[in-house]
Order: structure tokens, then sequence, then C-alpha cells
């Protein structure tokens, strides 16, 4: 619903509005800084993709889509998201380049398309040239530094293919006519296909349709046009799959306790013992709903005062926050506001759908350019309809504070990513692939090391002893394992592993990599069998203190330091006692075995005064301690005959 435009006396009190000309073509610059940024993230800083939301591109999309490239397309392939990407990718994937590359270039370009199609509807959709081209970068503005936003720019993920496809259906649906209706409805169709969440549009465009419907058009034919549109691509793909005994998106339905799960065991395939088959620990919508409903409804009621501050502070960030609950507050006493609100409907009921689930910065990307558009609509109002000049002026330095402050976030949350990059698969799987004869297999917990080796991945069980994991590989015909440290993480059981002084049966090393610590052994016939060391609880702590030392975060590690301490004072290494043991007091002081080793290396190295400090601080700690209250007197009556 369009607004009236304001009367000639009220736009005499208006502030002089800005030239829109003038702002477009900021804002086409905006977009091609952006971009530019995107694909430079993508060449130079990101080299592999992480062990999180881009291990679906090693572990099934790079195969899906050269099994399209050789004519199958296979419905069971896409319980949890649809087909579109895979085929994306068998399309580009003609060109002669790595498809991991080519991943990362259409997450950039869908991420220029995402800028280009919200720009572009924003400013068809807000009333006045002035105010839709000031809304319009201001959105860009916001949107292209926002951390998440950028980390799935250059990332071999769905997310951002299926954003540009939502982002083109909205400016169809918002932007254009009756006609456009049907692109509109395909656009929204080719973004539930790639990711099944987006089906949310069908119900929302339709909603917004009925309350917005395109100048000169009835509501009934807008609505027809746009959910043909959607059944172009959904329904022969609906079709085909079910010939096929697949429904698309069922496994969402059928396992939604993991998806309602906000915990972090809801992976149980990583819980100790695993299940033998981890999908009979998920329950179904249904059966929630069956079970316990008004549980049901009032968890999804909690989340939404949860979910809106997580994506204030995580998503959005404080300042970006703050000015989309400023343009919500206008949006409720501006007419100039109704231009959007059909967008905003959209978002919401997109945010409701999401609401009995667990929060991720990955699932509400959608939302986030909608919720900026709140604080675009805020800056846009306060610089083209304040009644003072001086509201223009702060509007501005609100805007540009709020974009300094979330592009300081996102240099930090993307050089965190680059911090966890496995850079070290590539080093392993280059060594595997000379080392191994065609058709080898490798155990691994994700799929990167297969696909820099060219080897097929078996997954990595949870097993609590050596013998299950050898009679799993066994069977499993694996003729490697990949152990780094992300599986130290996830399969702890073997931290071992890493220790390179901890030697096994059956287990031949066939390369280490250092800086980011992983082993790529060759399995033997004798593998399984406990090596002789396993069996005295030290040197197993001993092993797996070597191994944890340089995987874990410093909090975790402590006790290694403590253990490795220990072993340096048995070995007569007093210097590297007191490194070990000064390492983990600065972690954590309140260790009284950590000030003991301390105390024990400071007598040994001649300094009986700094080692009766430690051995006090120890007794402080554990008063009962009588070993430690010894060295304390000897300490003390060495540092005496010193004095004299």
């Amino acid at each position: 619903m369009p607004s009236r435009p304001p009367d000639r006396a009220g736009a005499a009190r208006l502030a002089p509005a800005p030239e829109p000309v003038a702002i477009a073509a900021a804002t086409t610059i905006a977009i091609a800084i952006a971009t530019a940024s995107f694909l430079a993230i993508a060449l130079t800083a990101h080299p592999v993709g992480d062990y999180h939301a881009e291990s679906d591109f090693y572990g099934g999309y790079a195969a899906g889509a050269r099994l399209i490239e050789r004519g199958h397309l296979d419905p069971a392939r896409y319980p949890v998201v649809g087909p579109v990407y895979e085929c994306a990718l068998a399309l580009i994937g003609i060109l002669p380049l790595d498809l991991f590359l080519l991943a990362k270039l259409l997450s950039v370009a869908s991420a220029a398309a995402v800028l280009s199609a919200l720009a572009t509807l924003v400013q068809r959709r807000m009333p006045g040239r002035a105010t839709g081209a000031i809304a319009a970068l201001a959105l860009i503005a916001l949107l292209a530094v926002n951390p998440i936003f950028v980390r799935y720019a250059y990332s071999a993920t769905t997310d951002m293919l299926a954003l540009a496809l939502s982002s083109a259906a909205l400016l169809f649906l918002l932007g254009g006519g009756d006609r456009s209706c049907v692109a509109a409805g395909a656009l929204a169709a080719l973004a539930a296909l790639t990711r099944y969440s987006a089906a949310a549009l069908l119900p929302a465009g339709i909603l917004a349709l009925a309350l917005w419907p395109p100048a000169g058009a009835s509501r009934r034919s807008a609505i027809a046009r746009f959910a043909a549109g959607f059944a172009l691509p959904a329904l022969p793909w609906t079709l085909y799959a079910l010939a096929h005994h697949a429904v698309p998106g069922g496994p969402l339905l059928r396992y939604f306790s993991f998806y309602a799960n906000p915990s972090a065991d809801r992976s149980v395939q990583d819980l100790g013992p695993a299940a033998p088959d981890s999908l009979r620990a998920y329950q179904s919508l249904g059966e929630l709903l069956q079970r316990d409903p008004g549980a049901f409804v009032s968890a999804t009621l909690r989340n939404i005062p949860q979910h809106l501050a997580l994506e204030a502070r995580g998503v959005l960030g404080w300042p970006c926050a703050a000015l989309a609950v400023a343009g919500a507050a206008l949006a409720l006493l501006s007419r100039t506001a109704l231009g959007l609100g059909a967008l905003w409907l959209i978002g919401a009921l997109q945010f409701l759908t999401l609401a009995p689930v667990f929060h991720s910065e990955r699932y509400a990307l959608p939302l986030v350019p909608i919720e900026l558009s709140l604080a675009a609509f805020a800056l846009a109002w306060s610089v083209t309809r304040a009644r003072t000049r001086a509201l223009p002026v702060l509007a501005t330095l609100a805007g540009v504070l709020a974009v300094a402050l979330t592009l300081r976030d996102c240099v930090a949350t993307q050089r965190e990513v680059r911090r966890l990059l496995p850079v070290e698969t590539i080093e392993a799987g280059s060594a595997l692939r000379v080392a191994a004869a065609p058709g080898s297999r490798v155990i691994a917990r994700k799929g990167q090391i297969g696909y820099y080796s060219g080897l097929e991945v078996i997954a990595f069980p949870r097993v609590a002893r050596l013998a299950e994991l050898a009679a799993y590989a066994r069977a499993a015909h694996a003729d490697y394992l990949y152990y780094s440290w992300y599986e130290a993480q996830l399969r702890p059981e073997f931290a071992w592993m890493l220790d390179s002084t901890a030697d096994a049966p059956g287990l031949e090393r066939v390369h280490a990599t250092a800086s980011k610590r992983s082993m790529l052994f060759r399995l033997g016939g004798a593998f399984g069998q406990d090596p002789a060391w396993l069996a005295d609880p030290y040197l197993r702590r001993l092993h797996e203190s070597r191994a944890l030392v340089g995987v874990l975060p410093d909090s975790l590690t402590v006790p290694y330091r403590i253990t490795l301490g220990v072993d340096a004072l048995s070995r007569g290494d007093p210097v590297a006692a007191l490194a070990w043991a000064d390492q983990a007091l600065a972690l954590r002081a309140d260790q009284p075995l950590a000030w003991q080793v301390r105390g024990e290396a400071l007598l040994k190295l001649g300094r009986a005064g700094e080692a009766a400090a430690a051995f006090e601080r120890s007794l402080a700690l554990a008063p009962d301690d009588p070993e430690t209250r010894a060295a304390l007197d000897s300490a003390r009556a060495i540092a005496r005959g010193a004095a004299r």
C-alpha cells in the first residue's frame, strides 16, 4: 500500500533531501567494493572449507555435482536440501577449474546478486526517490559488513545461492507488477529446492499479496500467478522424488527433535557410546506434538525472545540491532513505512518458522537483510523526513558508527574462521594421494581428506576401544586412518594417536603435519592390538598430554601441561618442568600440583628461596600433603644454608 506524499507545507518543513542520483551511484560503488572484497577473501584467504557448514561440500555436494554431470539425479541424495545447488555446481563444473574454487565463486556471485536485488527492492518500495535511495545505500552498507553475511559470501555452501534466489523472488513479488508474480513464485520454488526451509516463502508470499496486491491487479490473480510460478519447478521435482520413494524435506520433519534440541548433544553420532543407528535417537515433529504438545508450544514461545536476543548480539551486533529497534518503532508511527510492510511481514513469518528449532547464525542468514532493512528505514527516515536539521546529521553519524563497529566485528570473525580452517588436510591429502593405491579408502570424521586425496572417506565411528575401531575398519575395507586435532576433539578416546612417540601395532605413519597437528596412518594386519604401554595409566596419560597440549584450547590443557612437567622432572630436565608448570599456572593459579612441580624444578636449579615460596603456595591450596610439606622444609633448610 503506497503512502500518500506529504503536503506542500509539510515538505517545506523537511530537511533538504540529498540528490538521489548521487546516492544511487554510491550504492552501486558499495556493491562493487563489497563484491571485490568477497572475491579477494575467496581467492586468497580461504584455501579450504571449514569443518562445519562447508564439510557438506566435501561430504556430498562435490560428489553429487559430478554424478549430475554424468546424468544421474537421485532424489534420495536430497533429504534435507534440494538439488538446485548441486545442479548449479554441475553446470559451472564444466569449467576447467577446481570445483571448490567454483563453489566459492558461485557464493560470491550470489552475494552480489543479493545486494543488487535488495537495493532495487528498497528503492522501489520506499516512497520518495531520496528516501528510497538512502534506505538502499544504508541497507547495502550495513549488510556488506555483516559478519554472518560476509562469512557465507565466500563459502562453499548452499546458503548464499538460496538467499540470492529468495531475494530475487522478493524483488519480483514486491517490486513488480501482476505478471512478475509468476517469476517470483518460480524463484521462490528454486530457493526452496536449494534449502527446503525457504519453502516458507510460499505461504508468506501469498499473505503478502493478499494484503499488498500489485498495483492494478486483483489479489486473486496475483496469488494464483505466484502459486502457479511456485508449482512450475516444485511440482515436477516432488512428483519425480515421490516416484523414486523419496519425500523432499521429509527427514526435516521425521528427525525434528535434532533441530528442536538446543544443546550440543543433538549430534548423537558424536556421543559416547554412539547409537548403532544414530537416526533412531531422533523423534519426528508428529511424535513431539503427540507426546506433549503443550511443552512444544511453550518451548517455541520461549525461543522467540531468546532468538531475538541472540540475533541482536551475535548476528546483527548491538549497533545495528539498536537501529533496527528504532526502525521498528518508527514503522509503527509513520505511513512512510508501509512500503516495506510486506517485506517485514514475510520476514516475521520466516522468523516464526525458525522459532521451534535451535538458534543458529547460519539459519538466521535469510533474516539478516530483512532485519537490517528496519535499520536502513530508520536512517533514511531520519535523513529525509526529519523536522530539524540536527537529526539528519545525528542519523548519518549513527549509521557511519554502526558500519564501522560492525566492520570491526566482521574482520575479527573472518580472522577466526581462517584460524580454524583445516589447511593441514590439503597437505595430508596430497601425501595420501601419492601413497595410496587406486580404490583405497580412508577413515576420517570429515570429508576434506578424501577430496584432496581422491579417495573415498569412511566415517570415523564413536567407539571406545582400538579393537572395535579395527573391526569397523576391516568391515568397511578401509586402508588408511586420518586423525587430526578435529578428531581429537570429537573422538578423544584415541587422542594418543597424535603423539609421534606413541607407537601401536598395525599403525604405520605415512605423513604428519606440524602447524595443525594431524597423523595419517596405513592400517596393517596387526591393527587392533593394544600397545603394551596402553595398560599403564601414567604412560597413556603422558601420550595423551603430548598430543592434546597442541590441540585443545589453552583453558583445557592445564592438567596435561602439569603431566608434562612431572615427566620432565622424572627425566631430569628441570628447565622444561619449570616451563610447563609456569604455563599451567598462567592459565590457572589454583593448581597445587603445578606449584609443587614448580618448586621441585626451582630446587633442582639451585633457586631454593623461590622453591620454598612455590611449595608454600602449594600447601595453601592442599594443606594435608605431607610430600609437599617435606619439600618445603628441605627448601627452607637449603635456603638458610645458602644465606649463611
